[in-house]
């Protein structure tokens, strides 16, 4: 067996030849939650990552230190993606920083309404709906131009509210189907280009969002009775596999939602 020699750069402490060396990424809403762990599993990959926010400065500073700690180039920028003139100004400054755009993680969103169907307006619902499929769209044709040399990756965040029932959930669920629908669109336009667009439909993870659910206790206790991994869903989870999405061992994969709930929606009934 011959030996397999990794070079190694002793001042910082990498290893070279990462999966995501040298490739730039921008992840919406990457200062916390999934967002975050995406941003920094990307940085370990060995991308430099743009960390977008809204209203979480201190965090989004914390993300852009770690990231500095890793070796890596980031910045952090203020920005509402729902809203479009700030949107296009992230990816300007993306421009201005590095020319160039490999990967873009789309994985922001503005809720305005929940609840049952019957009491939801209209101007609510089309702010939810909008932020979602509108900013994808939006965000992935800005991310494509940017996108040079043939190996561009585009990923959404979806949920399995987008195929299945979850209570007070419709427009969240509805702008989540519209994504996984549009990525199939954007899939078969973009891949000439060298471009991949997949989408990532996450089961429950513990987060501060998914805490402000009236159902999140009941997700949390089905997830550690019934799951394989008896367990609820971490960050880190759907993480690692938006960052294989975004490097070369996923060459093959295109237009598709992968579900990553750990079993979630094997139960049923439960």
């Amino acid at each position: 067996m011959r030996n397999v020699r990794f070079a190694v750069d002793v001042t910082e402490g990498r290893v070279q030849g990462l999966p995501l060396e040298g490739r730039s990424a921008l992840v919406t809403g990457s200062s916390r939650g999934i967002g975050r762990a995406i941003a920094v599993k990307l940085g370990r990959a060995g991308a430099n990552v743009a960390v977008n926010y809204v209203t979480r400065e201190r965090e989004a500073q914390q993300v852009v230190d770690q990231l500095a700690s890793l070796g890596r180039q980031s910045f952090a920028m203020q920005a509402d993606v729902g809203r479009h003139d700030q949107l296009g100004a992230l990816f300007d400054r993306v421009a201005s920083e590095w020319g160039r755009l490999d990967i873009y993680v789309n994985n922001a969103i503005d809720v305005a309404s929940f609840g049952p169907v019957m009491r939801l307006r209209a101007e609510s619902w089309r702010h939810t709906i909008d932020s979602h499929v509108t900013t994808f769209l939006l965000g992935a044709q800005r991310a494509a131009r940017l996108m040079q040399g043939g190996d561009g990756a585009i990923v959404a965040i979806s949920s399995l509210g987008s195929r299945t029932y979850v209570r007070d959930y419709a427009p969240i669920g509805v702008g989540k189907a519209a994504i996984e629908a549009l990525t199939r669109y954007l899939a078969m336009e973009l891949g000439p280009a060298g471009i991949r667009v997949n989408t990532v439909s996450a089961g429950p993870i513990e987060t501060d969002s998914l805490r402000q659910f009236k159902t999140f206790d009941e997700m949390k206790d089905a997830s550690i009775r019934f799951l394989p991994a008896r367990r609820m869903g971490q960050p880190d989870d759907v993480a690692d596999v938006v960052a294989f999405l975004c490097s070369h061992d996923a060459r093959w994969i295109c237009g598709q939602t992968l579900i990553v709930d750990g079993g979630f929606s094997l139960l049923g009934g439960h």
